[in-house]
C-alpha cells in the first residue's frame, strides 16, 4: 500500500486556460535509470515511472498557431515554436498515484509569452531560439540559449517503418501514445520559489509516427552528466488537433503548509521575480 503524501497546495483564484492549434510535435526520448532520474526529481511527491526497467526524459518541441488564453478567438492568436525537457513520472498527491509529467523548464521564442506566460501559470518561461527547418530529405531541429549555446539540435528523417516505434522502453508506437496520454497532467518550477505550479493538457493531436533522429546536441549531456541517459526513440505529431492547457494552481516542494502571495495579485507575482 503506498505511503500517504501530505503537501501544500494553493488553488487559483480563477481557472484560466491558453489555447492553440498544433502543427507539429517532435518528442524525442532518452531512457535513464529510475534511480537515476529519482536522484533528479525535485520533491518527494513525484516518483519515476518505470516503464521495462527503464525511466524516460524527453525533449518536447511544439509548433503552434493561434495560441490564444481561453476563451478569446484563435484568430488573434501566436504562432510559436515552444519546447521544453519533461520527465515521466507518478505523481502520488492524488488520491490514487498516477502518470503525470515533471518539466524542467519551460521555453518560448517569443519575447511576450515569456513575459505572460508566469502571470498565467507561475513557471517561468524563457526566451530561447527555435527553428523547424524542413529540407526536401529531413527537418532540422534547433533550440539555443540567447547567449548562443545549444540547447538541443537533431535532424530527423521519415522512417520507412512510421507505424513501428524502434524502443527499449516502448513496446510499440501504441504504448508510446499512451503513454503521452496518460501523461495529461504536469508539474515545473514555480516563479514562487519553493514551489510547482500544477498545468494540466488536453490535447487532439493525432497522426503519430516514429521518426529516424540523429541528436547532435542535448543540454542534459552537460546538465546532468552522469545520469545514464541514453537515446531511445523519436517520434513525431501532427494533425492540426487542439491544444488546451489549463492552470490548476502550486504545490510546495515541502511536505508543510507555506504563506505565499494571493493567486490573484500580479504585483506579489512581478516583486517576487525581481
Amino acid at each position: 500500500m503506498a505511503s500517504q503524501v501530505t503537501f501544500g497546495k494553493r488553488k487559483p483564484a480563477f481557472t484560466r486556460s491558453v489555447s492553440a492549434r498544433l502543427v507539429e510535435r517532435f518528442i524525442f526520448n532518452f531512457r535513464i535509470p529510475p534511480d537515476s532520474l529519482a536522484a533528479h526529481l525535485p520533491v518527494k511527491w513525484l516518483k519515476p515511472q518505470e516503464i521495462n526497467g527503464h525511466s524516460v526524459v524527453s525533449f518536447c518541441i511544439l509548433k503552434l498557431h493561434g495560441l490564444m488564453l481561453s476563451p478569446l478567438p484563435s484568430f488573434l492568436g501566436l504562432d510559436t515554436i515552444s519546447c521544453a525537457y519533461r520527465c515521466g513520472v507518478i505523481d502520488t498527491t492524488q488520491a490514487t498515484p498516477g502518470p503525470s509529467v515533471y518539466i524542467i523548464g519551460r521555453n518560448s521564442d517569443l519575447p511576450i509569452i515569456s513575459r505572460l506566460g508566469p502571470v498565467i501559470f507561475r513557471n517561468a518561461m524563457p526566451k530561447v531560439h527555435t527553428a523547424i527547418t524542413h529540407t526536401a530529405s529531413s527537418v532540422d531541429i534547433q533550440a539555443s540559449f540567447l547567449d548562443g549555446r545549444s540547447m538541443f539540435s537533431a535532424r530527423v528523417k521519415r522512417s520507412k517503418t512510421p507505424g513501428q516505434l524502434e524502443s527499449q522502453v516502448f513496446n510499440s508506437l501504441d504504448a508510446f501514445v499512451k503513454f503521452i496520454h496518460d501523461g495529461s497532467s504536469s508539474y515545473a518550477p514555480s516563479v514562487y520559489d519553493n514551489h510547482y505550479s500544477r498545468v494540466d493538457l488536453f490535447k487532439e493531436d493525432s497522426n503519430y509516427e516514429s521518426i529516424d533522429a540523429t541528436v547532435d546536441c542535448s543540454w542534459l549531456d552537460s546538465g546532468w552528466k552522469d545520469a545514464g541517459l541514453v537515446f531511445d526513440s523519436a517520434v513525431r505529431a501532427g494533425g492540426g488537433g487542439r491544444y488546451k492547457w489549463t492552470y490548476l494552481g502550486l504545490y510546495s516542494k515541502q511536505l508543510t503548509t507555506t504563506q505565499i502571495p494571493m493567486e490573484s495579485d500580479p504585483i506579489a507575482l512581478m516583486q517576487n521575480r525581481a
